[in-house]
């Protein structure tokens, strides 16, 4: 396995920019990456082995909510190079992939060879650990939030230019600015959201005597590990696009490729257009070519992923005429749909509130939308202001396998008259929850 990370990086180094490389890798190993830094540069590679440690394991735990397609990843490399001044810092990212033997097909575990044909990574979160001198002094995270990338030799390349304030999570500007200013490395990759896609069905099934021979079905939805253990405050709040451009007060998302796997949206600051000629060699014109129908598949694709908008807009006309029968009204959201509204009908000895809340690409209307509708219930069991609360209802995910899971919520109902604070769990989603509504009518219930 050493080898073969040895390998990787050196064939990374090879391909793309022909300098040292390093090594990072989850927390549970013993290497440490190198790197290079002059004053205000660096350059580096962070890699990731063996992931996830446990396919069985990963299976057994999120049941219902695990990938349809998720091959075990024997290698992943992030090649980074960057360079800063004194209010922004220009960032150049490589990315490569590559398979193990193993894969999680349809809630099966099955044999790469028996898996689906045409793998090919659709998007990636990644958390990194920023250290200067071996010291951790923050993390960042790196994403691309749409592509189409095989195995290597293939690779994606995408550059950003991202200010001091914005770079680092749980760092200031001015940590940030000394920091770069003296040299960090990227370190311990740990995996926030990775997709892929497959557009033939798996050789298990191909051998089936009961299925008929018939064209390759159209490439599905990605399927997107998320574990959603952790809530980020930072910069990046939120799930697209991950990295911003602007340009003349414009907010833009701009798209730097490299071969013809790299179809994406990365943010891209504006960079040596001969480097990129250099990097892209001979065909290009073919690659374009390649690229451009890639484009219109994605572009179909995307067409075809409905839009959650519509009942969007209903839940939110539910709330009002919620909240003017019922007299309270209020703001709800939880860490898969942060952005929403509440309201309902409360009373000292306990009240009831329908909630409603979307993430930030439905808003945007933008893949991987998500809405939340559920109704809570709170009383008053310890004649106390601080009630329990259960909520029952459902999330609507079109890219999830069947469209709809259930949720249920056990959390504390903050009941103080006027005003009202929820804080609980989603305990088949597993992320918190927050609420808080103003009774407007607390004069009258209160009697």
């Amino acid at each position: 396995m050493s080898r073969l990370l040895r390998l990787l990086a050196a064939g990374l180094v090879v391909l793309v920019l022909g300098h040292g490389s390093a090594r990072a890798q989850q927390p549970d190993t013993a290497a440490a990456p190198s790197s290079h830094q002059r004053a205000g540069q660096g350059t580096g590679v962070a890699t990731l082995v063996d992931w996830p440690a446990s396919l069985p394991q990963l299976l057994r735990e999120m049941g219902t909510k695990a990938p349809y397609l998720l091959p075990r990843i024997d290698s992943l490399a992030l090649e980074y190079r960057y360079a800063s001044n004194d209010s922004t810092s220009q960032w150049s990212f490589v990315l490569g992939w590559q398979p193990d033997h193993r894969v999680l097909y349809e809630g099966d575990i099955l044999p790469a060879e028996e898996g689906p044909t045409d793998v090919r990574m659709a998007n990636v979160e990644l958390r990194v650990e920023v250290q200067v001198n071996g010291e951790s002094i923050g993390d960042m995270i790196v994403a691309v939030d749409s592509m189409a990338l095989r195995p290597l030799p293939s690779i994606y390349s995408f550059e950003v230019t991202v200010g001091h304030d914005r770079v680092f999570l749980d760092a200031t500007p001015e940590e940030a600015r000394r920091a770069l200013a003296e040299g960090v490395t990227l370190d311990s990759l740990v995996v926030e959201r990775m997709g892929f896609t497959s557009a033939a069905t798996s050789t298990s099934e191909r051998r089936r005597p009961d299925v008929k021979e018939r064209r390759p079905a159209p490439r599905r939805g990605p399927s997107v590990y998320e574990p959603r253990t952790r809530i980020f405050i930072g910069w990046r709040v939120a799930p697209r696009p991950y990295y911003v451009f602007v340009d003349e007060g414009k907010r833009t998302v701009q798209t730097r490729d490299v071969s013809d796997e790299n179809v994406g949206r990365g943010a891209t600051a504006d960079g040596d257009s001969r480097a990129r000629a250099a990097r892209r060699g001979e065909g290009a014109e073919e690659e374009d070519e390649t690229r451009r129908r890639s484009d219109d598949e994605d572009e179909e694709e995307e067409e075809d992923e409905p839009s959650l908008r519509g009942p969007a807009l209903g839940a939110v006309a539910a709330i009002g005429l919620v909240a003017y029968a019922g007299g309270t009204v209020g703001l709800y959201g939880r860490g898969d749909t942060p952005i929403g509204l509440a309201a309902g009908y409360t009373h000292p000895r306990g009240g009831l509130q329908l909630h409603a809340a979307v993430n930030g690409a439905v808003i945007e209307g933008e893949s991987g939308q998500k809405l939340t509708l559920k109704t809570l219930g709170f009383y008053d069991v310890f004649d106390a202001r601080i009630q329990p609360a259960v909520g029952l209802g459902v999330q609507i995910d079109p890219q999830r396998e069947g469209d709809v899971v259930p949720s249920v919520s056990l959390g504390l109902a903050g009941n103080f008259g006027r005003v009202v604070v929820f804080g609980g769990v989603d305990v088949v989603q597993a992320t918190p929850e927050v609420g808080i509504a103003y009774n407007f009518r607390y004069g009258r219930t209160n009697d």
